[in-house]
């Protein structure tokens, strides 16, 4: 059985790296009209755990309805599965779905990372109710960590970009992310030393004005020393010329500082459906200017009000940004 397991990964991580446009039989996308006119966007950023299936499609209704009233324009999802051990074949298609049911068109780009053909596979995607024009996805390096039914599956994640068009507006680079896990510093490092250079590459043919958007789950938590310190990551992100929007207008010592007390700020040990552990903040979004930012938010924590939906063992991260 394991060697049969290591072949399907092989084979599978031959094609790791591609990506596919989800939207080739979709009714005609649904401009993002409402987006011009009242002249900002809204992005929220949430994994979707991927082990968790027999309450998958409550927690994707849950999803869809902050998605209808908040309004959401772009979903970055991380953790996003399918495969028969799953019982789909996309877990992003099934979430663009419930909201088309509800009117909100959205268009779809998933980039899966790794699996066993057929039986289960990881992605990441983003949701845009404005037209995605463009779109690029890196494969970054290896590190063991995921483990599904006692097999250890090395996974390449990846950071995928589109390019979204606001119409009679803009055009905005949305970047998004799942760094490794229960990883090594080197392996967390290397990964770093993909993306960065990767969207450096991408933004220098573009403005040097273009407004930049990179979100995801990083799992990199500023104040956690074991088995490393992890702050130096935070702050090589932030070198890069982005800047941590949640906190913006906050003391970044004051955001999830005790592991031992969850707070409003973490995005991690605030569900009921996380296993446990340290309450951590590793979800971001980061963007290229400070100047955009209208709001900032946790969201899905049931810490601040229990009467949230647990949707995940993550919290989300939403924020509404003033277009260019």
């Amino acid at each position: 059985m394991r060697s049969l397991l290591f072949i399907a990964i092989f084979s599978i991580s031959l094609l790791s790296g591609c990506a596919k446009n989800d939207n080739k039989d979709k009714e005609p996308l649904v401009q993002c009209d409402d987006v011009v006119s009242r002249g900002y966007l809204n992005v929220l950023s949430i994994n979707l755990l991927f082990k968790e299936i027999e309450m998958r499609e409550q927690r994707l209704k849950a999803v869809a309805e902050f998605a209808e009233k908040t309004p959401v324009d772009v979903i970055l999802l991380q953790e996003v599965v399918g495969g028969s051990l799953v019982h789909t074949e996309n877990s992003a298609e099934d979430l663009q779905k419930e909201l088309r049911a509800r009117k909100r068109d959205y268009d779809l780009y998933t980039a899966f990372e790794i699996g066993l053909p057929g039986v289960i596979g990881v992605a990441n995607a983003i949701l845009s109710r404005c037209e995605i024009d463009f779109r690029t996805t890196r494969r970054l390096p290896h590190a063991t960590e995921l483990n599904f039914r006692g097999h250890d599956i090395k996974l390449p994640r990846n950071v995928m970009m589109t390019r979204i068009n606001v119409p009679q507006s803009s055009k905005l680079n949305i970047y998004n992310t799942h760094l490794c896990a229960a990883c090594t510093a080197d392996q967390l490092d290397a990964q770093l030393d993909v993306m960065l250079p990767f969207i450096s590459e991408l933004e220098a043919s573009f403005p040097s004005n273009n407004f930049t958007i990179l979100g995801g789950d990083f799992n990199i938590d500023r104040f956690r020393t074991d088995p490393f310190v992890e702050r130096p990551f935070y702050d090589r992100i932030v070198s890069a010329g982005f800047i941590d929007a949640y906190a913006q207008n906050r003391s970044l010592d004051n955001l999830c500082a005790n592991p031992e007390q969850a707070d409003a700020h973490c995005t991690v040990g605030v569900s009921s459906l996380d296993a446990g552990g340290s309450a951590r903040r590793i979800d971001y979004i980061f963007m290229n200017t400070e100047k955009r930012l209208r709001e900032s938010r946790v969201v899905f924590n049931t810490l601040i009000d229990p009467d949230q939906t647990s949707v995940s063992d993550h919290a989300g991260v939403f924020v509404s940004v003033t277009l260019p």
